[in-house]
């Protein structure tokens, strides 16, 4: 089974198990070493496997995050846009508006026009009345010719064409008065009645042109929203992704340690088996088994790490997938290690607040400790078996003080957590 991350507690186990005065342990204890050695390179080749990878990943997130920018700003320029022809046409709607307020009120001066008008006709059929009554006097119904031929001389006959002439042009005038007022009426009244149509189909045509803007204006800052919550979720996956690079280099360090003192130790031993064949005139023999002690993971191998109440298990939650257990309390309720071990990562993350990380050989697993109102321990610090890590709390993506509790074989993985109630006693 490929091992996982190591830390400088498994040079301690080692070297609690190779010391010895026989030279037979000597030999045992070096190949232990060795072999401790070849493991604690094979990781290094897998962190650094992993940190590859993750660097792509970063990289590849860190393109999506600026093309994601880059469409934020077309839709920005694209909104500006909307806006000001959303304003331009705001200033036409009032602009019609006015105009047909201007048309309306003329169409009420038309009215008053056209009353005085009517006022003007019905004084010329007075008019026309009294000419009549002057003329046919007689009350019968005396034409202009009988008034001419009723003549009693040539100078009458004068007298009378000449007040017949007057009296005929003066009604012409009043007809032709009556058709010139009635036509010009009409004129106006088309007009207007025409201007105020078009004016009310112009101001129609922008409300729908504006409405047209509002629903495009709708559009995009719903597509903005995306961007923004996609930029969100972008942000918070390259965070994520930082977070597992500062981990695994935490966990190179560790190694890095370990080994080099691993190799220290090594050539120690090489050096006392050396001796102990000069002394005793031989080299210690015996194949030894290796120093493994190693499980792949059993149950009830764990303390549990605090008092409280179960408040979601380990699986799907949600739209999302809960990679570990979470045990409710009150803040400040003590977090303890679940077993010996050394603490690979103590600090903040935006996700997990304050967090712990402890790693431990004898299982090779590694359990998380997350949400804590404060840390008691240190990077690099090794731990017991119930040991005070820190205080339960609400810190980071929390909701309600309580202990996000996870379990991965070997080192920590994003999303690689195992069901911590398999390994709790």
């Amino acid at each position: 089974m490929r091992k996982s991350v190591r830390s400088t507690i498994i040079l301690s186990i080692v070297l609690l198990t190779i010391l010895s005065s026989y030279s037979s342990v000597f030999a045992e204890g070096l190949s232990d070493v060795k072999d401790e050695i070849s493991d604690l390179k094979d990781q290094q080749e897998e962190i650094e496997n992993k940190q590859g990878s993750l660097e792509n990943k970063t990289n590849e997130t860190e393109e999506k995050i600026e093309e994601n920018q880059q469409q934020q700003t077309q839709v920005t320029d694209q909104i500006d846009a909307i806006n000001t022809e959303l304003d331009q046409t705001q200033r036409n709607i009032l602009a019609k508006e006015k105009e047909i307020t201007d048309t309306n009120n003329q169409i009420t001066q038309l009215n008053k026009d056209i009353e005085d008008l009517k006022e003007r006709i019905k004084k010329r059929e007075a008019l026309l009345k009294d000419r009549l009554r002057t003329l046919q006097q007689s009350g019968g119904n005396i034409s202009y010719i009988e008034v001419l031929f009723g003549a009693q001389s040539f100078g009458d006959f004068i007298n009378r064409a000449s007040a017949v002439t007057t009296i005929m042009n003066q009604d012409k005038g009043i007809i032709e008065s009556h058709a010139a007022d009635k036509k010009e009426l009409e004129t106006k009244q088309k007009s207007l009645e025409e201007e105020k149509k078009a004016l009310v189909s112009q101001k129609q045509e922008l409300e729908n042109l504006k409405a047209t803007l509002d629903q495009q204006m709708a559009q995009k800052e719903k597509l903005m929203v995306q961007l923004e919550e996609e930029e969100h979720q972008l942000e918070h996956y390259k965070m994520s992704l930082e977070e597992q690079q500062e981990t695994l280099a935490a966990q190179a360090a560790i190694i890095e340690k370990a080994k080099k003192q691993a190799q220290a130790e090594a050539a120690r031993l090489e050096k006392l088996a050396k001796e102990q064949a000069q002394q005793n005139g031989s080299t210690g023999g015996g194949s030894g088994g290796s120093g493994g002690g190693l499980s792949a993971g059993g149950s009830g191998i764990f303390e549990w790490p605090a008092t409280g109440r179960l408040s979601s298990g380990f699986g799907p939650r949600g739209s999302g997938y809960h990679l570990g257990i979470d045990i409710a309390n009150s803040t400040g309720t003590p977090i303890k290690a679940a077993a010996s071990g050394i603490v690979t990562r103590a600090n903040w993350s935006d996700s997990y607040g304050n967090v712990v990380y402890i790693y431990h050989p004898q299982y090779d697993k590694t359990t998380v400790y997350a949400h804590m109102s404060s840390l008691s321990v240190s990077y690099g610090q090794s731990v017991g078996t119930l040991q005070p890590i820190g205080a339960m709390g609400n810190t980071g993506e929390s909701y309600g003080s309580h202990l996000h509790f996870e379990v991965h074989n070997g080192g920590w993985d994003y999303h690689a957590g195992i069901n911590p109630m398999s390994f709790l006693k």
